[in-house]
């Protein structure tokens, strides 16, 4: 397929992902920025929790059940919001009328979106390179076999999907981002590798910067250089998005963090901390309530990350009560129920950390480098070894230098500290209890912290540059200074002259932000998506192979197969089952069985029983080359092609698809 044949699945994709939850959020009250950023974390929500009630009303996962779910949530809504709606408009106490902004504002605000879609959108092509790669990656064995199972058995519920094997035990995954991928391919027959892509195009391109448009509005305002700034700067991070379509590969983590900026934009609505307008407490709480269980079902490690970042406007809130109370503008009870509740969250969340996190086990990765290496990576962007994005880190200081000099936004440079902190710890800190306290909840692992990084890093530098804009041309407005007619002074100070000014600045930002460290991010994740003889998971020649499976296996032939190797994806790829469709899982002891002991075939009953129960009655040989230079039990090609009892059906170099006929 090309990009362009692409374009109906991208469509169909920006359609799943905003539709659903801008008419659910519309009809919970939101409004303008507040409505356009809501719609993808409601639309999670209406998924994740739509496909655990679809598994559990035995209905199999697909745009039925997701459409019913949605309506269901706006009938309910509708319901419940009317007659307050019908009593307030008969009062004449509905809310004030919409007033239409200023074409200043309009085209601000689309061009601010359209410079990061169009960025992204771009970039995810060339990372991709063809719709049709995968990410050559451990973890996307689970994701795409994942899909392909949500797709075959209907079944999407996050509290099963953590086992693939029909012969396995079901257990808990976060499984929203295959919940909407499945529904990507379902809606348009694309194959699923070009369903991802898809889907990680509208996140990456699309969620993201909406997301990161509405925190920087809840700290710089509803004016157009807020827009502009923010959006000249949304894809001039390498840590997110590009660095998690690298590692890992870690989707759920990808879309979980696309949407945690606007959580922490309706935490600080929550608070009364916004300088933009936004919901009211209600509707803010309302908004992160529908919205919390999409996100604990994108990744639970992001839902905790929500709630320690959280901490800095609530400090914030509680010091701004009680200088409140110090003033006499509000009683002092108030302020002695604003500690009680912050007392109560810290309760809250201490123990939930201590309860919401992976085991021991998991969380084996160790640090990196040095305290002041990553220190100094934290402040300048430039993480894990990578070129530092030098434009958007000078912004970002001088953002922090403005939050200092204005006074406001203290919560966001609190949630930086926040991120700061862990990165530094889980990447820095030798491994002792602290940093297991600290970082566990992220495995550990300095890949997923550094890419939050940005969630507070977009703001802030998004501040400086609005702060360099007052400074030469608002400021001197504000305060005029003598200048000579016809000076530059005075050219700035005019309404021309600022446009001007503001247009090529603007340009300036978003080119440099696009510079080497953004590039050398793309090409290493490009690296990860090439299809090539030597490529780490699937080769070409066991990608030939794969493509030929129909051919040879019956749609109900299942596939005996070492998952490290890539043969694991004739599952996804081919629609062929096979015994083991994920690396990491513990196999079941026919599945034991047969990779152990396979060349007994002839010898050892045991060998043709396990068969015969499992009705597997091929082999994929992808040789011995694993992922991540793992090593699994599994025969090799030597034994295997000397093995009676094997019929050689298929070869691709050194792929090949063998029978089994010697249990009849």
């Amino acid at each position: 397929m090309t990009w362009f044949q692409t374009i109906p699945t991208i469509i169909v994709a920006g359609l799943v992902v905003f539709v659903p939850g801008a008419l659910l959020s519309r009809l919970l009250g939101a409004r303008g920025l507040a409505w356009a950023a809501t719609a993808a974390p409601l639309t999670v929500s209406l998924a994740a929790v739509g496909a655990i009630a679809a598994q559990k009303l035995h209905v199999g996962w697909s745009l039925l059940p997701f459409l019913g779910i949605t309506l269901l949530a706006c009938a309910v809504t509708v319901a419940i919001r009317l007659p307050g709606i019908m009593r307030r408009r008969n009062t004449a106490q509905g809310r004030p009328p919409w007033i239409r902004p200023s074409w200043t504002l309009v085209l601000a605000v689309a061009a601010g979106f359209a410079v990061p879609a169009i960025i992204l959108f771009v970039r995810f092509a060339k990372i991709f390179n063809t719709p049709e790669n995968i990410s050559q990656t451990y973890d996307n064995v689970f994701h795409l076999n994942a899909i392909r199972f949500i797709l075959n058995t209907g079944n999407a519920s996050s509290l099963t999907l953590g086992n693939l094997s029909a012969t396995g035990t079901a257990s808990f995954y976060p499984a929203a981002w295959h919940d909407l991928a499945a529904l990507v391919v379902g809606l348009t027959g694309t194959p699923i590798p070009v369903g991802v892509n898809a889907l990680n195009m509208v996140l990456g391109a699309l969620v993201w910067t909406t997301s990161s448009m509405y925190l920087a509005t809840r700290l710089l305002g509803n004016r157009p250089a807020a827009y502009l700034a923010t959006g000249a700067l949304a894809a001039g991070f390498n840590a997110f998005p590009y660095l998690l379509m690298e590692f890992g590969v870690l989707y759920p983590n990808f879309l979980a963090i696309a949407l945690l900026p606007a959580f922490m934009g309706l935490a600080a609505d929550l608070m009364k901390l916004s300088k933009a307008p936004g919901p009211n407490t209600l509707l803010a709480i309302i908004l992160l309530g529908v919205g919390a269980p999409g996100l604990a079902l994108s990744h639970p490690s992001v839902v905790m990350a929500l709630g320690a970042f959280a901490i800095s406007p609530l400090v914030v809130w509680l010091i701004v009560t009680i200088r409140k109370a110090f003033a006499n503008r509000i009683k002092w009870r108030w302020a002695a129920a604003a500690g009680v509740f912050t007392f109560l969250y810290a309760l809250g969340l201490f123990f939930l950390w201590g309860v919401i996190r992976p085991s021991k086990t998991a969380s084996f990765w160790p640090p990196l480098q040095t305290v002041p290496r990553a220190i100094g990576e934290a402040l300048t962007n430039g993480v894990l070894g990578r070129p530092m994005p030098w434009l958007a880190a000078l912004l970002m200081v001088i953002g922090i230098y403005a939050v200092f000099r204005r006074k406001q936004g203290f919560w966001v440079l609190g949630g930086y500290g926040l991120s700061a902190l862990f990165f530094v710890v889980a990447s820095a800190f030798e491994q002792n209890g602290l940093r297991d306290f600290l970082t566990r909840v992220w495995y550990n692992d300095s890949n997923r912290l550094a890419s939050m990084l940005p969630v507070f890093a977009l703001p802030l530098a998004a501040m400086g540059a609005v702060w360099l804009f007052d400074l030469v041309v608002a400021d001197s407005r504000a305060q005029p200074v003598k200048a000579k007619p016809n000076s530059l002074a005075s050219f700035l100070r005019s309404r021309n002259g600022g446009l001007v000014f503001g247009a090529v600045a603007w340009l300036a930002v978003i080119v440099l932000a696009q510079g080497f460290a953004i590039a050398t991010a793309q090409g290493k994740a490009r690296i990860q998506y090439d299809l090539s003889p030597a490529s780490r998971l699937l080769t070409v020649d066991e990608n030939a192979i794969l493509m030929r499976l129909d051919a040879h296996v019956p749609s109900h032939g299942i596939i005996i197969d070492n998952a490290g190797t890539g043969s694991a994806l004739a599952y996804a790829l081919a629609n062929r089952q096979v015994i083991l469709p994920a690396i990491g899982p513990n196999p079941s002891r026919d599945d034991s069985t047969l990779i152990r002991f396979l060349p007994e075939l002839g010898n050892n009953p045991a060998v043709c029983d396990a068969i015969k129960r499992l009705n597997s009655y091929y082999v994929l040989d992808f040789g011995a080359q694993e992922i991540n230079g793992m090593t699994h039990p599994f025969p090799s090609s030597k034994a295997l092609a000397e093995m009676p009892g094997l019929k050689l059906l298929d070869q691709e170099g050194t792929a090949k698809l063998y029978q089994v006929t010697g249990c009849r």
